[in-house]
């Protein structure tokens, strides 16, 4: 445990940076519990607002159809009234009795053709019977439903009769007049009386399907969530969706409403669980992003402790820095507190220093060659070891002419890097290097890979900097390769007097803001090529994002500030990568690249 010098070593030391994350969580987490808290609140409050309204109105329109389709039955159950052969018929039957329960094939086909013209094209509708006094039926269907009744198959009329001629609707019952009785049937049925006398002539009765009341609901369900259910005047159910359920005014939310007309109630029933487990899953949804965003937060609180407390102790890095030597080590300026004052005058005594430095011992043309001969120098081991894993595989497989290939590339790669120390190189041997490396990176990527190069004959002898095309490509296979083939073009053109070398691919492109990182990389002002390390090095590359910035720091220190490496991702898919650098046919010796071509040829 540390304690302060001269302090009470009762008191524990805290350091500053615990402090702040500590604040940070008060700051943070605390409002971010309450806000949460108070939001799932609200949020299920305003859902049962909104359901119990959105249940109201659909409660309300379900009333008026089902109103509505009421009164079509009560119409229909009108309709014979208006024909005067089926009442003749039931004039004929309205003796009681088993005296008059014969059925004459004529008065039959009357009434089922008069029946069956009432319940055309009505899906809903099981069947319509006409009971007459004698103990006859009539019916639409011919071979499912008696043609008799006695007292045993008219419990249901009694509520029928009490109606004296008004339309009945008929709870689920037992319909014992069909041949197979059928259960929980729901009907609409009046009596049937003569204009005049009111004299009883029969009961016309409407048997519905499950689907009557059950189109009716369908049509109007919001999302399918809550149950209904549907009742008479004596509160006897029509119609529910469940078969039991709990208590209404603690599980459920309810909307209701009345018909005047029918005397029938639509219900609405919500549970208030499922309204609940939605705002549970919405408020988990944002839980997930809420702890991504705290655990940001948290960590930009370290962060900003970091540069709170630590501007001291990265100046006195830096100026360990150059106590070894290292004059181009600058101190990041931070704040614009007094801290931030020493660290300008810190830098600005170390660019002095660095400037006097280089006009006594011209250490900086030293260390140019240094740094070109490094970049040039550079063979990638993974790409080394993939080549060679191709070859054991070849070999493997008995591919011979392949395997020749591949060795062969492989042999001029290393020649041309390690064999050969010169700096400058003809276009026509660069060339022949980047062919080589595309064959075996062809052979290794078979179709993804389909490199075409467009270069002009009369640009073989133009001298370039050695290792400066290789590089590109492999940025491009590196970083551009989708799905989808990758399709390259490199070609060299001349701008006023100055050489361009271009690389274009289709591949995945680069966004905006990468292009704006890739450029200040590039361009920046306090750039310098990156260190070679020797298991870092790749054809051209120090590692992943270095490959242009090296290109483009050589083509700088060898031409100077209008030359360089250029990026334009304008197209509509790839990137287009140019090198700018001065036209030059300055002969070379056979020891240069010339003798290197002898050497291939042979």
């Amino acid at each position: 445990m540390l304690f302060r010098k001269g302090s009470n070593p009762k008191s524990r030391y805290v350091p500053l940076r615990t402090k702040f994350i500590v604040l940070f969580f008060l700051l943070i987490t605390i409002p971010f519990l309450i806000i949460g808290t108070i939001s799932y609140r609200k949020y299920t409050a305003g859902v049962e607002r909104s359901t119990v309204e959105l249940s109201n109105q659909v409660v309300n329109q379900i009333n008026i159809n089902l109103e509505r389709y009421i009164k079509e039955l009560d119409r229909l159950t009108l309709t014979p009234l208006y024909d005067e052969d089926m009442m003749q018929i039931l004039r004929k039957h309205r003796g009681a009795g088993p005296a008059g329960t014969y059925l004459s094939t004529d008065e039959t086909l009357k009434m089922n053709l008069f029946i069956s013209s009432l319940a055309f094209d009505r899906g809903e509708i099981e069947s319509i019977l006409v009971f007459t006094n004698d103990g006859g039926i009539f019916s639409n269907l011919d071979q499912s439903v008696r043609k008799r009744w006695d007292v045993s198959m008219a419990d249901w009329m009694e509520p029928v009769e009490r109606e004296d001629g008004g339309l009945t609707i008929l709870p689920p019952h037992t319909a014992a007049y069909y041949t197979e009785g059928k259960q929980g049937m729901i009907s609409a049925a009046r009596v049937i009386r003569e204009p005049y006398t009111n004299a009883k002539l029969g009961i016309v009765k409407v048997d519905l399907t499950p689907r009557g009341f059950g189109s009716i609901v369908s049509t109007l369900r919001s999302g399918g969530s809550g149950l209904l259910q549907i009742t008479d005047k004596n509160q006897a159910v029509l119609y529910s969706e469940a078969d039991k359920l709990p208590d209404l005014q603690e599980s459920y939310i309810t909307a209701s409403a009345e018909s005047s007309y029918t005397g029938l109630k639509v219900t609405s029933m919500i549970p208030r669980t499922q309204l609940r487990e939605d705002a549970r899953e919405l408020t988990s949804s944002t839980l997930i992003v809420s702890i991504v965003a705290l655990a940001a937060a948290y960590a930009a609180a370290i962060l900003l402790s970091n540069r709170l407390i630590k501007p001291i102790a990265h100046l006195q890095s830096k100026m360990r820095q150059v106590k070894r030597g290292l004059f181009l080590e600058r101190a990041t300026v931070t704040t614009s507190d007094e801290i931030g004052q020493l660290t300008e005058g810190f830098n600005t005594m170390i660019g002095e220093i660095d400037r006097l430095v280089k006009e006594v011992y011209e250490t900086r043309l030293k260390e140019r060659e240094a740094e070109l001969l490094a970049l040039q120098s550079q063979i990638h081991p993974h790409f080394l070891y993939n080549t060679l894993e191709m070859v054991n595989m070849l070999a493997l497989q008995g591919n011979t002419r392949e395997l020749s290939g591949v060795v062969t590339s492989l042999g001029k790669l290393l020649r041309y890097t390690v064999g050969h120390r010169e700096q400058m190189v003809y276009v026509l041997d660069e060339v022949r290097f980047v062919e080589a490396y595309l064959r075996i990176q062809g052979m290794r990527l078979g179709d993804k890979l389909q490199a075409v190069i467009h270069i002009d004959s009369s640009f073989d002898y133009c001298v370039v900097p050695k290792l400066i095309l290789q590089p590109l490509i492999e940025n491009v296979i590196e970083h551009a390769m989708g799905q989808e083939p990758l399709h390259l073009v490199l070609t060299a053109s001349v701008d006023e007097e100055d050489l361009v070398l271009s690389v274009k691919d289709d591949g995945l492109g680069i966004s905006g803001t990468r292009l704006q990182e890739l450029e200040q990389q590039l361009y920046g002002s306090h750039s310098r090529p990156a260190a070679v390390d020797a298991d870092q090095r790749g054809f051209g590359r120090v590692e992943k994002g270095l490959a242009l910035r090296n290109v483009h720091q050589r083509l700088r220190l060898l031409y100077g500030e209008p030359y360089g490496l250029t990026l334009d991702n304008t197209a509509e898919r790839g990137v287009t990568v140019s090198l700018r650098l001065p036209m030059n046919w300055e002969a070379m010796n056979d020891a240069g690249p010339a003798g290197g071509r002898q050497e291939e040829e042979e």
